[in-house]
């Protein structure tokens, strides 16, 4: 078993990733992240559209605590979808974060109409 990282998004239940090894990772403070983009993915797989509309997500490597991290948007954060996730990148020892950067359109505005309404 060797642990992948890198970003991916889940649409249609269909996840759909680019991975690397932690060798072939770059570092980032105490991360080990893969440096391929969520826009890079896109584009290899899809011909229109953008792809910050879509929910998404990366898992990277926590060097300090020897495990990976799955930072993930909300509104995919389902059993389901952490099991595919952590099949497909080979996680055992992991945790699920959520991050602003990780929210696909519907949940920024979600957020954005919850705080116009605080």
């Amino acid at each position: 078993m060797s642990v992948q990282i890198g970003p991916f998004f889940c649409i249609k239940n269909k996840l759909i990733r680019n991975t690397c090894s932690l060798e072939k990772g770059r570092r980032q403070a105490d991360k080990l992240d893969n440096s391929y983009s969520h826009e890079q993915l896109w584009d290899d797989h899809f011909d229109s559209g953008e792809y910050i509309d879509h929910p998404r997500g990366r898992v990277v490597w926590d060097c300090t605590n020897n495990r990976a991290i799955i930072y993930i948007d909300r509104c995919i954060s389902k059993p389901e979808v952490i099991s595919k996730i952590t099949e497909a990148f080979e996680l055992n020892d992991y945790s699920v974060e959520f991050d602003d950067h990780y929210r696909c359109r519907d949940c920024t505005e979600d957020f954005l109409g919850n705080y116009d309404n605080a």
